[in-house]
């Protein structure tokens, strides 16, 4: 088994066990997944990236359980995901999908807890408003998503998750569809949080760079079937910069051994 693990960690929190994915068609089936085994620590930042089209996406779904898999079992805090389990939260990468263009940012992020009967309306209110200044959007709660700019709309995104106080954050590429400079503000805002809320967070890109930046361990897959092709952890310090850590000597090493892999993998199956 794959373990990402870190001295300073606690207990696993994930544990996925001979995971597996196949997709019928009438007479026809595709394997999508074949067989992954990992085990994600709490408090870890763990990057899945692959090739296109190598089941990543497919695999955040099955660990969230929104996807049922074929074979082997996720484990979350040693109980089995049959369902979304309470205390995993999932953003999605088309931000401008997930929120809701009729409701303002503050009721957007109110979404999650609004209607549970041991949060008091006082309470949610609060709670919104301590993390949409966690996301630096206190000025704007009462604006609607169609005033706010593309990074704006994902930090709403953002603090919707937040507000529900997940123990784990399920991101799948949620900062592609953003443009250079607010990618990387995003990415650091995400460090930020993760450091001061000590959530764990499982993140799908495609982007080898970011994967690095971002995580205390990549896993890297291979093209479908997918199987686990490496597991690096990144030895870089927290916290990191834009600049000085992508200029490193360790990061560059970091992506060269990791991008090596995923362009190996891209091209072998390629026509």
């Amino acid at each position: 088994m794959h373990r990402v693990s870190n001295t300073v960690l606690a207990a696993p929190v994930i544990a996925l066990r001979g995971v597996g994915k196949t997709y019928h068609f009438g007479n026809q089936s595709t394997e999508a997944i074949d067989g992954i085994d990992l085990t994600i620590e709490r408090g870890s930042f763990v990057s899945i990236i692959g090739p296109s089209g190598s089941g990543k996406s497919t695999l955040l779904q099955i660990v969230a359980g929104l996807l049922e898999p074929s074979g082997g079992e996720i484990l979350f805090h040693g109980r089995p995901v049959t369902g979304p389990p309470p205390g995993m939260i999932y953003v999605f990468q088309q931000y401008e999908k997930s929120i809701l263009p009729w409701r303002t940012v503050a009721h957007n992020v109110a979404l999650g807890i609004e209607d549970r009967p041991d949060i008091s309306r006082a309470e949610c209110r609060d709670r919104c408003a301590r993390y949409l200044e966690l996301v630096g959007l206190a000025g704007v709660a009462d604006r609607y998503p169609r005033q706010l700019s593309g990074g704006m709309q994902q930090r709403v995104a953002i603090a919707r998750a937040l507000v529900c106080e997940p123990d784990v954050l399920l991101m799948d590429e949620p900062f592609s569809a953003v443009d250079a400079l607010t990618r990387a503000a995003l990415q650091d805002l995400l460090l930020e949080v993760r450091e001061r809320l000590g959530i764990t967070v499982l993140f799908v890109t495609h982007d080898v760079d970011e994967a690095v930046y971002l995580s205390t361990h990549v896993v890297a897959l291979t093209r479908a079937p997918a199987r686990i092709d490496n597991s690096v952890a990144i030895e870089l310090p927290y916290p990191r910069d834009q600049i000085t850590t992508r200029e490193s000597e360790p990061f560059i090493a970091y992506r060269h051994r990791l991008l090596s892999r995923v362009l190996a993998q891209q091209s072998s199956g390629a026509a």
